[in-house]
């Protein structure tokens, strides 16, 4: 019977039994590196309970937040009515049952005659609600941590935990929020107290290993509750963990990252015992963390390290001599090969390919590079030709581009009665967005367009939109019969579906008389000379070119000395970040607002936003034509 030689067959008992050792070698690293998954799996299951702590937390105070936000504008409604004031207090208490006390703080300015006035409703430890008046000599509350912060910051706050003498008698935590007057002032702080007690239950049910802490800390450090059992009161985790550190500086790293309210995990060690902690902030600035013994988690792998990890070597040794053996002789028949390889990566694709006489894998590979040197030659021969082509397509474009781009006007104006500045940035090599302007008898004349899609069909339509909006308008026709007359034109024979959106423009430099026709455009934006910036809001008609005989609507106002008008596409609006976020149009009038300051001239606006619109981009690509003009009308 004829003995196999083939080179798959020695090549297969080569991988099996170079597999063989790292089979076994892969089952002792895996027991070695037990410790590490194990580790890493706990901090998981650690990070994943404190994640559902802190959601139970938040959600507490959330609906506290939500309780005394929804009534805050009742108190500004019934400043009158110091009864009803009592009852907001009353209603807060009675329909949450962890609120257990609710006080409206106001300013010594609002009541006269009354230095302290704060109603206050509170549990009384039976099921009912009682209400007093909380201010007085005794219970000075504008030098309270809970009044002063949000009344001199002007927002809301969660206060540090305290124990409230003057009202209801235990250990509270307080959520502030600011009352605003008609001057914008803060006349009040509404608040709401609750009780500590309810996060002490909820913790002490929290624990994943029989010696792991669950510890919830304030914004500076002062502990609220912790589920050791260990009274703690007037103590700060900084504190705490200083005189626990010893040798181990990851102690006070720890207690500097909970100061910080990072999120994270670290591993640290008092004494002989290694540990680790999981620790993140909460919304209103407390942390909480969660420790963990690693003799707990690891009390089962720790019994097997040593055993698998002298299997470990004693694999790796084998799988050395094994592989040096058997890798030398499988790769000698292949060292021909990586010479002519070599040549032929140098561009010898006529390089000379070894002989094979056996007839296996080795002669088909031998046969699959002479294939692909053929192959080579051909596709080079072939590149040759498209690359040719292709740069005779991008220079046509280019030079498409340039035609198209010296279509629009380019001779601004800026004379003592208007200013106007424009620009185009195609999306593409060719686009389809359009301007154009010019002055006819003390007239202006001035259209800002957008074809539907991008490229060359676009850039067709673009400029015929343009030639017929020089040619219909100099015919002296109202706006409306400009815009309907272009839509004819562009709407005969179409069968390509593009449209226009456009906005059409007549301005008298004599009386500032404003002519107009929007064609499904999007509104442009108005500046007074006083600096106050909005959208005009235009009749609706469709954009130009979707179907003949459409009755466009003229519209006209009057343009005072000063105004501005900020005309542009959908490139601006649309223009997207990373995130998907586009600029859109409140951050367009925003810039209208603020950019007439510093750029009175129209060229120096038009050049702004764009730079605006590209700093919020942030680098991403271009989605769309980006059109801008601005007019100044002096």
């Amino acid at each position: 019977m004829k003995r196999i030689h083939s080179f798959s067959t020695r090549l297969s008992l080569g991988i099996v039994g170079i597999s063989s050792i790292i089979f076994i070698l892969a089952i002792g690293t895996a027991m070695v590196l037990s410790y590490t998954i194990v580790a890493e799996e706990a901090v998981k299951s650690a990070e994943n309970l404190r994640d559902a702590s802190i959601a139970k937390i938040e959600k507490t105070l959330l609906e506290v937040e939500m309780n005394v936000q929804a009534r805050a504008w009742l108190v500004k409604e019934n400043l009158d009515d110091e009864q009803y004031l009592y009852h907001i207090t009353h209603q807060i208490v009675e329909e949450n049952p962890n609120i257990i006390g609710s006080a409206i703080a106001f300013d010594k300015k609002v009541f006269k005659g009354k230095y302290y006035f704060s109603p206050y409703s509170y549990q009384d430890g039976e099921g009912g609600i009682l209400s007093k008046q909380l201010g007085s000599a005794q219970y000075d509350y504008f030098y309270m941590d809970w009044f002063q912060i949000p009344f001199l910051m002007g927002k809301d706050c969660w206060s540090e935990p305290y124990f409230d003498e003057g009202g209801a008698q235990e250990l509270l935590s307080t959520y502030s929020y600011p009352i605003y007057g008609e001057n914008g002032e803060v006349i009040a702080v509404m608040t709401a107290d609750i009780s500590l007690d309810w996060i002490e239950k909820l913790l002490a049910d929290i624990k994943p290993y029989p010696n792991s802490n669950i510890i919830l800390v304030s914004r500076s450090g002062a502990f609220i509750s912790n589920s050791s059992g260990i009274d703690l009161s007037g103590e700060t985790v900084f504190s705490t963990m200083y005189y626990a550190s010893g040798a181990d500086n990851n102690v006070l790293l720890l207690a500097e990252a909970l100061s910080r309210g990072e999120t994270g995990a670290m591993e640290y060690s008092v004494g002989n015992k290694v540990s680790f902690a999981v620790y993140a902030p909460l919304s209103n600035g407390w942390k909480t963390y969660i420790s963990c013994d690693y003799k707990d988690v690891l009390s089962r792998a720790a019994r097997m390290n040593i055993f698998m990890i002298l299997i470990g070597l004693l694999g790796v040794i084998t799988m050395f001599l094994l592989s040096y053996y058997m890798i030398r002789r499988l790769t000698k028949p292949l060292s021909e090969f990586s010479d002519s390889v070599i040549r032929i990566a140098k561009g010898d694709f006529d390089a000379q390919l070894p002989e094979i006489r056996s007839e296996d894998e080795l002669k088909q590979l031998r046969n699959s590079f002479e294939y692909m040197q053929k192959s080579l030659k051909d596709y080079i021969r072939e590149l040759q030709v498209t690359t040719s082509e292709k740069q005779k397509f991008i220079s046509e474009i280019n030079i498409a581009s340039k035609i198209q781009m010296s279509m629009l006007p380019t001779d601004f104006l800026n004379t003592d009665r208007v200013g106007l500045y424009a620009m185009v940035l195609p999306a593409k090599e060719v686009g389809g967005d359009l301007y154009d302007f010019f002055i006819k008898d003390n007239i202006l004349y001035f259209a800002v367009g957008d074809v539907s899609g991008k490229g060359i069909p676009a850039s067709l339509i673009m400029a015929i939109t343009r030639a017929s909006f020089r040619f219909i308008t100099r015919m002296g026709l109202p706006m409306n019969e400009v815009m309907s007359k272009m839509n004819d034109a562009l709407a005969e024979g179409n069968t390509t579906g593009l449209f226009v959106t456009l906005f059409v423009g007549r301005l008298d430099l004599e009386t500032g008389e404003l002519q107009y026709c929007n064609g499904g455009h999007n509104p442009i934006v108005t500046v007074t000379p006083e600096g106050e910036a909005s959208f005009m809001k235009p009749k609706p008609n469709i954009a130009a070119g979707l179907f003949e005989g459409f009755p466009y609507v003229l519209e006209t106002c009057t343009l005072r000395k000063g105004s501005k008008l900020v005309l542009y596409t959908d490139g601006v609006t649309e223009a997207e970040r990373a995130d998907k976020d586009q600029f859109g149009e409140q951050r367009l009038l925003d810039w209208a607002t603020s950019a007439v300051k510093v750029c009175p001239e129209a060229e120096e606006a038009c050049k702004n936003l764009y730079d605006t619109v590209k700093q919020y981009t942030d680098g991403n690509e271009q989605n769309d034509d980006i059109t801008i003009m601005t007019i100044r009308y002096n």
